[in-house]
């Protein structure tokens, strides 16, 4: 009897309280006058603000008029937005077209890097900015560069306007000074980067500097700002909450739940006080559940939220737009038209506000940008110009922002966030070929002169292998740059002519010895880059390598005389290289080519051949240029060129083409040509290599077949299963030859599998599954993270 009492005293409570929300309404309703104003209250809640949309589309299905709007966070995008004029359909729209991975990443896309950094870009799991010597976390996670980007193209149509109030309808936007503490509201200057700063959430998105202050997300002091819309002006308030909830006691014995709580907490009861203020209220937070503000991915089934919880309160819609309308208050709601002014004047400066004084520096941005004072740039042109100098990988964030003097013309402001000079960065790999391996870089800025990069990288592993590399640019235009490098590999060799040998011993004992191959070049090249992602180059190169044989330790206690020397040689080479790669990703790209076309005369040749004969006398024809089956060809020039092509069928179907030529003249005579293994086409592989020596043939290992020349062609078709993961079935035809031209004297090669490639945090995850006509048997590779 008593559970039935107190459930009755609840159901009791419950009706009261509606009919007392419901008594408020309609007094509310019954004060509303011609002159009454309507103001919008918007919450911050991250992904969750995009529910905001249902309450957005049901004012748009019933045309009642907005006045006034006020925002925090993802309230703020949506109600500045929809302050602009655009409609809720329009938003939602938006929403779905955006890409939310790449505004929760500090990533671009490849083809926007500029090709003098493409070779470090994307590479590594972890970066650390170093400073005074020593690696430290990043101040914030996110940077927002893609962010600023979507958002000025989103509010271009308004970039004449520095005063919101004479937007659509007025806005104001939430921030809260995080140096100094309190609530900042956002009423003129840039729309876009006003936006930008109510949205930056603290220790994800990095602060926002307007007027000498550092803003973060509003939401610290006032997630729900009904007091503000009322102050504007505002008589009767719709409100959206999509803030917080309070964990139970059991849920905060979780540590990191404990943190949200205490944020939490504050914003809880700030908005007792201010749903108070609101009319017609639709709090999202229960029907949201446990989705999170990070949820972005979930955006459709948010937006679904929205609509439904929205549409319980159409009762209150309803009886507010029949209110509207008998008094004659007209719902006028259509996007604000472009004013195309010109741009009269740039600025240029740090991200604090203060003018910047390198007066070369500024010079550089200018004329990577390509913009000129006086003329009309739409948004597609100037987000390019601004890409051109993120793309130089010289700064964290490159960002605009307009201010209109008079209806002449336009400033456009420009700003930057300068990268930490130093950058330590870490990897890991492993495959089946070549064993697991850490990799570590350094890369230090303007060491000896500005606009430099040097870099050192070391991959810690049983295969050893490193680099050290200097850039120089030269030109104000960063253009012309000199490129200093060495680098040492250290492999096992795949090489298939010596593993198909038994080189065994003298005394009938059988040994097949692992062959290691150890490679160091030295490079000096000038380089112009005739657009961001095509430089032609040229230099010299030298290259000295070395073969050499490891038995165990039982193999070698059989032979008194074992040595595992087997062949030293350098050389050196004078190149001329273009190359062109406006790929949309490094790995399981879906758009772009990359091209590379280069030439190399070779000369100096020094080699040394050790006591093969003795122990090891099968090897010896093979290393010996001397042998009577080989001549050494003069004035050796080689010829290379590789094309790789991504064209997207579908959403998820990518046809993609490789074509590959490799061949060389020089004196030619009835023996065979003998080409130093530096000078050979090492065919294998079922991953894209970077390196024009080695071109990738499925059913082969890496590297396996070094031939004098190949003519190859290639085509694969990849698909996208899921979310980043792919499967790519693909097939290689070429032509190999011992000539120095592929089409003479040639033998047909045929390889053909398929890979399943997924992009995870530590790098490409492949596993392949190939087959060819020459090695008449499945392989399987897999293989885990960046490569060196």
């Amino acid at each position: 009897m008593k559970k039935i009492l107190i459930f009755l005293a609840l159901v009791f409570s419950l009706i009261i309280k509606s009919q007392q929300k419901n008594d408020s309404l309609d007094i509310a309703l019954q004060r509303i006058t011609k002159d009454t104003q309507f103001g919008l209250a918007l919450s911050g809640g991250g992904a969750k603000g995009f529910a905001h949309i249902g309450i957005l589309k049901i004012i748009d299905s019933l045309g009642i008029k907005v006045d006034y709007i006020t925002g925090t966070s993802m309230g703020g995008i949506l109600g500045g937005l929809y302050a602009m004029g655009y409609n809720a359909d329009q938003l939602k729209r938006t929403v779905y077209k955006v890409d939310w991975n790449r505004i929760l990443s500090n990533k671009i896309p490849y083809h926007k890097v500029n090709i003098s950094e493409k070779d470090e870009y994307d590479k590594y799991i972890l970066e650390f900015p170093v400073v005074k010597g020593i690696p430290t976390l990043p101040s914030s996670y996110i940077e927002g560069q893609y962010m600023g980007e979507v958002l000025n193209t989103l509010t271009f149509n308004a970039k004449h306007i520095n005063d919101f109030s004479k937007l659509k309808i007025p806005v104001e936007l939430t921030s809260s000074d995080i140096e100094n503490g309190g609530l900042i509201m956002q009423k003129q200057g840039s729309l876009p980067l006003a936006i930008r700063s109510t949205l930056a959430i603290p220790a994800a998105f990095a602060p926002v500097y307007i007027d000498g202050k550092l803003l973060v997300d509003g939401g610290l002091d006032r997630n729900f700002p009904a007091n503000e819309v009322r102050e504007m002006g505002a008589d009767f308030v719709i409100g959206g909450y999509t803030g917080f909830r309070l964990f139970t006691k059991k849920e905060i014995e979780n540590p990191m739940k404990m943190i949200y709580q205490t944020h939490a907490i504050r914003s809880v009861q700030d908005f007792k006080h201010q749903k108070a203020l609101s009319n017609i209220l639709v709090d999202f937070v229960d029907p949201l559940g446990e989705i999170t503000t990070k949820d972005f991915a979930k955006f459709r089934r948010i937006i679904k939220i929205g609509e439904t919880e929205a549409r319980k309160h159409l009762p209150e819609f309803v009886a507010l737009a029949e209110a509207q309308r008998k008094l004659g208050i007209k719902y006028e709601h259509e996007m604000m038209e472009e004013v195309k002014l010109p741009t009269t004047r740039f600025t240029f400066n740090e991200e604090d506000g203060t003018p910047m004084t390198d007066d070369a520096e500024i010079e550089v941005i200018k004329k990577q940008m390509g913009l000129v004072e006086g003329r009309y740039y739409d948004v597609k042109t100037v987000n390019a110009a601004i890409d051109r100098v993120f793309g130089m990988r010289q700064y964290l964030k490159v960002y605009y922002t307009y201010t209109c003097i008079n209806d002449d013309g336009l400033v456009m402001n420009i700003f930057v966030k300068r990268a930490k000079k130093g950058a330590f960065k870490v990897a890991l790999h492993y495959d089946t070929e070549q064993s697991v391996g850490i990799i570590v870089n350094y890369t230090y800025r303007n060491i000896l002169l500005n606009r430099s990069r040097f870099l050192a990288t070391v991959d810690i592993s049983e295969r050893f292998k490193a680099r050290l590399a200097y850039q120089q640019f030269l030109d104000s235009g960063e253009r012309l740059w000199l490129d200093l490098e060495a680098k040492m590999i250290h492999l096992k060799s795949n090489d298939l002519n010596f593993r198909l040998y038994d080189v065994g011993g003298g005394d009938g004992a059988d040994y097949f010895p692992n062959h290691m191959y150890r490679n160091i070049t030295g490079k000096i090249a000038l380089n112009y880059n005739i657009n961001p992602n095509a430089v032609v180059s040229v230099g010299t190169e030298f290259s000295t390598e070395r073969m050499y044989s490891l038995l165990d330790k039982v193999d070698q206690s059989k032979f008194d005389n074992y040595s595992k020397k087997l062949y030293n040689h350098s050389n050196f080479n004078t190149f001329l290289k273009f190359e062109q790669n406006n790929l949309n990703k490094r790995y399981f790209y879906t758009r772009g080519n990359h091209l590379q076309v280069s030439t190399r005369f070779y000369y100096g040749d020094q080699y040394e051949l050790y006591d093969l004969n003795t122990v090891q006398p099968l090897l010896y024809p093979i290393l010996n240029p001397k042998d009577s089956y080989y001549y050494q060809p003069k004035n050796l020039v080689s010829f290379t060129l590789n094309e790789n092509f991504a064209y997207p069928l579908t959403r998820r179907l990518t046809a993609r083409v490789n074509l590959f030529l490799g061949m060389s003249f020089g004196s030619e005579k009835e023996e065979n040509p003998y080409l130093f293994l530096n000078q050979k086409y090492n065919l294998g592989g079922s991953e894209y290599n970077y390196d024009l020596l080695n071109p990738e043939f499925n059913g082969l290992r890496q590297k396996e077949l070094p031939v004098t020349s190949v003519a190859k062609a290639g085509i694969s078709l990849q698909y996208r299963i899921m979310k980043r993961l792919y499967l790519t079935p693909s097939l290689n035809y070429g032509k190999v030859s011992e000539r120095l031209s592929p089409f003479k004297e040639s033998y047909n090669a045929i390889g053909y599998g398929a890979n399943l490639g997924y992009e995870s945090l530590l790098g490409p995850i492949s596993i392949n599954i190939s087959r060819n006509d020459l090695i008449n048997f499945w392989r399987i590779y897999f293989s885990i993270g960046f490569k060196f």
